[in-house]
C-alpha cells in the first residue's frame, strides 16, 4: 500500500514537470480549469473556465511567486462559465502557484512589457453617497499618456468595464458626488454614477 501511494506522488510530480496547469484537488461544485494568462494595462489576468456557481469563499485564492513572496489574487465570476482574476504586478515574469477554490494551478506569467504606468480612479462603489475617489488598478501602456485620451478599464469593485479620461486631476462633476479634487494625472471615471444611468445589481 504505501509503495503504491509512492508511486502515486512520483507520478503527480512528473505530471506537474511536464503540464503548465495541474489541478490538485477536486471542486465540490464543479470543474475549474486554468486556461490563459493574459495582461490588461500591463496587471496579470487570469481566465479560468467553471462549471457552476462559486461562492465568495471559493472566490477569496491566493498567489505565490516561485522562491518569493505571497500575492493577493482578486477574482469574480463573470458568468457561469468563466472567472477572472487578477494580481499584483511583481508576478510578472515568474513562476507561480495559484490556490483557488480548493485547488492548486502552476503558471508561467509573461514578462510584462509596457512602460508608462497611470492609476486609474473612480467613485466609490454602492451604496451611495458617491463621495470619495478610490484606486482601482494601475493602467500601463507602450507610450506616455495624453490629457483627453480614454480607455475602458474594468473596475472590480462595481464589477464592470467602463471608459476612464486622462486628466491632469478628478473632473468637476454633478454636485450629487461632491468631492475634494484629486490632484495628479491619471485616468478618471469623468462623470457622477447617477449620470450614468441605473446603478449595477
Amino acid at each position: 500500500m504505501k509503495k503504491s501511494l509512492i508511486a502515486a506522488l512520483i507520478v503527480v510530480a512528473m505530471l506537474t514537470m511536464f503540464v503548465g496547469t495541474v489541478s490538485a484537488a477536486p471542486l465540490a461544485t464543479g470543474v475549474i480549469t486554468l486556461v490563459s494568462v493574459e495582461y490588461e494595462g500591463g496587471t496579470p489576468v487570469f481566465i479560468f473556465n467553471v462549471s457552476g456557481e462559486l461562492s465568495k469563499a471559493e472566490l477569496n485564492g491566493s498567489l505565490h511567486i516561485e522562491g518569493g513572496e505571497d500575492l493577493g489574487l482578486y477574482c469574480t465570476q463573470i458568468d457561469s462559465n468563466t472567472i477572472r482574476c487578477t494580481t499584483a504586478r511583481a508576478a510578472a515574469g515568474k513562476n507561480v502557484v495559484i490556490f483557488l477554490a480548493g485547488q492548486v494551478f502552476w503558471a508561467s506569467v509573461p514578462a510584462a512589457f509596457t512602460h508608462y504606468c497611470y492609476d486609474v480612479y473612480d467613485w466609490n462603489p454602492p451604496p451611495p453617497p458617491f463621495d470619495t475617489w478610490v484606486s482601482v488598478g494601475t493602467y500601463c501602456q507602450d507610450i506616455p499618456a495624453q490629457n483627453g485620451d480614454v480607455i475602458n478599464f474594468y473596475n472590480p469593485d462595481w464589477g464592470q468595464s467602463y471608459d476612464y479620461q486622462f486628466m491632469p486631476q478628478s473632473p468637476d462633476s454633478d454636485p450629487a458626488c461632491a468631492t475634494s479634487p484629486l490632484i495628479g494625472s491619471a485616468y478618471y471615471f469623468p462623470s457622477c454614477p447617477f449620470v450614468e444611468g441605473p446603478l449595477p445589481l
